[in-house]
């Protein structure tokens, strides 16, 4: 049984929320050094030092477990994320924030983007954390979509279609992770200032 289903308990307590987030920790941990596919609970036990038994306590199954990985990191690069644009001043400063903020991102938490990309490409185990994703992403086009229009009828931004240029920033984005995996003494601070200096001069008017 789960702790948020227990009769009478309207939260999880303290000491509930820090086991769930060591397990989540461990898992993305797991991930990241054996892949998702051998993440079991077994494995994620060692790691965290617990007793498997104490895993589907807080987790009755692996998908539940995945989903929650998956929101843990998400609202972390969010806060992350939110962090960089309070400060923007206009819609090319925002998506400049946006791009350098999540490159930057991925260079500090490899093992989380490891994680939630394998997640979300998992054939099984995994169906709500992949369709979680999949409306997350759409949501973040949508976003994306908005913030160009709304650029656009201010005058600060030139013509162009917000879908296409939103799918193509998403893009870009996306294989950030995986350059720099591949390329670690790759320079991240001039690399997430070319990717924004790309997409600036590409929706800016002139």
């Amino acid at each position: 049984m789960q702790p948020e289903n227990r009769p009478g308990d309207q939260k999880r307590s303290f000491i509930e929320d820090a086991r769930r987030g060591q397990i989540v920790a461990a898992t993305i941990a797991t991930i990241a050094e054996i892949g998702y596919a051998k993440a079991s609970f077994v494995q994620i036990a060692q790691r965290a030092g617990i007793s498997p038994g104490l895993i589907t306590y807080h987790f009755a199954k692996r998908e539940e477990l995945m989903k929650q990985v998956m929101l843990t990191v998400h609202d972390s690069m969010d806060r992350a994320l939110t962090a960089r644009s309070e400060s923007a001043d206009g819609y090319v400063t925002a998506l400049r924030s946006l791009i350098e903020g999540f490159v930057h991102y991925c260079a500090e938490y490899p093992a989380e983007l490891i994680a939630i990309s394998q997640i979300a490409a998992a054939a099984r185990d995994a169906e709500a954390a992949r369709t979680w994703s999949e409306e997350q992403n759409e949501r973040t086009l949508t976003e994306l979509e908005d913030m160009f229009r709304e650029g656009q009828a201010c005058g600060e931004l030139r013509e162009f279609a917000p879908r296409v240029m939103a799918v193509s920033v998403i893009a870009a984005m996306e294989a950030a992770p995986a350059e720099l995996m591949a390329r670690p003494d790759t320079d991240v601070t001039r690399y997430a200032k070319e990717l924004a200096d790309l997409f600036e001069l590409a929706v800016r008017r002139a």
